[in-house]
């Protein structure tokens, strides 16, 4: 990497996927750059992944995977990724190598300016578990179940303020939405129940349906919900460090929540398993 936008760019994903999770997997193609985490289900089920495409970052990149299919799988603190980028932020140029030093290392090798003619380098070795192919499946982009709904998110910053009061006071929330474009968000204790509503936002039809089929479809009663872990969905809201381009909300009736999160570079995705009530 020799731009410096793209680092801070780089950076900031890192930074993203750190906060969600302490340790993911780095998967490495010879076009595609993917990072993944999936939590065990006795802990929730959670599963973040996003894919950035190598030739929008790096002005070189080269890969020799064992195979055909030329891929490369690490296991990785995400913590210690963004450390390492952090002393680049104001560097000539980054380079990323896998290296054997005492174990298995992601090597990054930071070209820093200097007042004199030559330049300052700064080397930083980053632990790593080299998974074996046989596991690569198990890493895989996840199979989602098909949604019900896709609709459109307010600001991020209006709705993490909304999710920070409501988990305060609840460990989930009812996320629901139908086909007008109403969205909401629901907690309810022994005391008190809570509901916001946004209005107005932009729904996707999961397919394309006939003019006769189409007015049965749209009904204000037409709900779709998903009653998820409020504090994962706060989590994931909080480490955004980017402004999206769009926010999409996939809701899999009493199944699932998915949030696409679009931004220039990449969509970081994240999906949450519904609770059982």
């Amino acid at each position: 990497m020799t731009d410096i936008g793209h680092i801070h760019s780089f950076t900031k994903i890192l930074t993203t996927v750190s906060k969600v999770c302490k340790v993911c997997v780095l998967q490495l193609g010879p076009s595609n750059i993917g990072f993944n985490f999936t939590e065990k289900a006795v802990t929730g089920g959670t599963k973040l992944w996003c894919e950035l495409q190598q030739q929008d970052f790096f002005d070189e990149y080269r890969i020799e995977g064992k195979d055909e299919r030329n891929e490369i799988y690490l296991e990785i603190v995400a913590d210690n990724l963004v450390r390492a980028m952090r002393s680049a932020q104001n560097s000539q140029s980054l380079k990323l190598k896998l290296t054997r030093k005492q174990t298995s290392c992601l090597t990054f090798e930071v070209s820093l300016p200097s007042l004199a003619s030559h330049t300052r380098s700064v080397v930083h070795d980053v632990p790593v578990g080299i998974i074996p192919s046989r596991f690569w499946e198990d890493y895989s982009k996840p199979n989602l179940p098909n949604c019900d709904i896709c609709i459109g998110m307010p600001s991020t910053k209006t709705l993490k303020s909304v999710v920070e009061r409501m988990k305060n006071i609840s460990g989930y929330a009812v996320v629901a939405a139908n086909r007008v474009g109403q969205l909401t968000i629901e907690i309810e204790t022994d005391e008190v129940t809570i509901t916001t509503y946004f209005k107005n936002m932009e729904v996707d039809f999961v397919e394309e349906l006939s003019a006769d089929e189409r007015p049965e479809v749209i009904r204000r009663d037409e709900r779709f919900e998903a009653k998820i872990d409020i504090q994962k969905l706060y989590s994931f809201l909080n480490a955004q460090q980017s402004i999206p381009t769009k926010v999409a909300c996939n809701i899999s009736d009493s199944h699932s929540l998915h949030l696409a999160y679009h931004t220039d570079e990449t969509v970081v995705n994240y999906y949450l398993p519904a609770m059982i009530s």
